[in-house]
């Protein structure tokens, strides 16, 4: 019988041995903590991988590189395709705080009088824009979009490229909503399949951006909301972020919470708190991995200072696992003493991945979009 078999056996004979007690009227002791699985932690966040490669998310980031609001990516794979390579995701990368403050500095700047700023171009408002495969970007294609935004064409998107598809494959559209008000830039992008004769919403959330500036510099907060759906399933998610950027020390500290739900049970918060310096040379960052839906309560505490990470991952509140190494290549220690089988380093790894997932799925939901602020 296997380790996580004869857990769940055991877990079961001692309900039934609670309930034995308390039909007699007597309260026995409390049933002990689950032993700590890092293999059932690491599935119970499988989902995440998905999440960043969304057909939708993929084809939004498409449209935000080819309006210019995106830096073009090079030899671009999908995201799932990095795990047990070297190349892992820069944690520092993906966070891209100097792009959402280039863009709302902009913004508070214009806004310095009162005034409210639209967030596209008059000439774009009430567009609809098509792909061009002959020149790879967008093309207008005529009045269809809505009144207070822009719509562009929805494609199958070859993840080894970021582009569409060929040939090309409609599939629906996407409308990037202007909702903004006198104190926030408010942005909804709203996504729908027509491939199946109906109008199916795929896509629904909001970039809210709120900004001030002294003579330290700017502070940015940034809240997002909604959801995105696909083959792979939907993952709902939200985000509350602050940037304070001091100009003097050129350095940001981020403030971040992240939150992900799929249909699988996956329920994950991700906090990252620290400083970055304003050209990426220096970076103190502590992430908090909270993840539910697996036997107990996982916590990753890590602490990353210039790429050398060191923490912990704890279960109800014990250290299971120490963590060293640096975010390309961790090193994971036995706290207990037992030691892990290679299947449990490999699950290890993949708990940090999880960090890494969340963190790819905001820059490809609502970074690029977030620099519409600034255009």
């Amino acid at each position: 019988m296997s380790g996580r078999c004869r857990a769940l056996v055991a877990g079961l004979l001692a309900l039934a041995a609670v309930g034995c007690v308390e039909e007699r009227g007597i309260t026995g002791p409390p049933l002990p903590d689950p032993p700590f699985d890092p293999e059932l932690a690491a599935n119970s966040i499988y989902s995440l991988r998905f999440a960043a490669d969304n057909a939708v998310v993929a084809q939004v980031r498409t449209i935000a590189e080819v309006l210019g609001l995106a830096e073009p990516r090079t030899n671009r794979v999908a995201h799932a395709q990095l795990r047990g390579s070297s190349d892992r995701v820069d944690l520092l990368r993906a966070l891209e705080p100097r792009s959402l403050e280039r863009a709302v500095a902009n913004v508070a700047a214009r806004r310095a009088g009162g005034a409210k700023t639209p967030l596209f171009p008059i000439n774009y408002l009430g567009k609809e824009f098509i792909f061009d495969a002959s020149i790879d970007a967008y093309v207008e294609y005529g009045d269809g979009g809505p009144e207070n935004g822009v719509r562009f064409e929805l494609y199958v998107v070859d993840l080894a490229s970021g582009l569409p598809a060929l040939p090309l494959r409609p599939f629906g559209f996407v409308d990037l909503l202007d909702e903004s008000d006198a104190v926030s830039a408010r942005l909804r992008m709203r996504a729908f399949d027509t491939s199946g004769g109906g109008t199916l919403r795929v896509a629904d959330y909001l970039v809210d951006g709120a900004f001030a500036s002294d003579a330290n510099g700017v502070s940015v907060s940034l809240l997002a909301e909604g959801f995105v759906e696909d083959q792979n399933g939907r993952f709902n998610f939200e985000l509350d972020e602050l940037l304070e950027s001091d100009d003097a020390a050129r350095m940001t500290r981020i403030t971040s919470t992240h939150r992900v739900i799929s249909d699988e049970g996956t329920d994950v918060r991700l906090r990252v708190g620290g400083d970055l310096s304003a050209d990426g040379s220096f970076a103190d960052l502590l992430f908090r991995l909270d993840l539910d839906g697996s036997a107990g309560r996982t916590l990753v505490d890590l602490g990353v200072v210039n790429g050398a990470q060191d923490g912990e991952i704890r279960q109800a509140g014990r250290v299971q696992a120490l963590v060293g190494g640096t975010v390309e290549a961790p090193i994971f220690t036995d706290a207990v003493g037992r030691g892990f089988t290679n299947s449990e380093l490999v699950a290890l790894d993949e708990i940090l991945f999880g960090i890494d997932d969340i963190l790819v799925f905001a820059g490809e939901a609502y970074v690029p979009l977030a620099d519409l602020f600034a255009y």
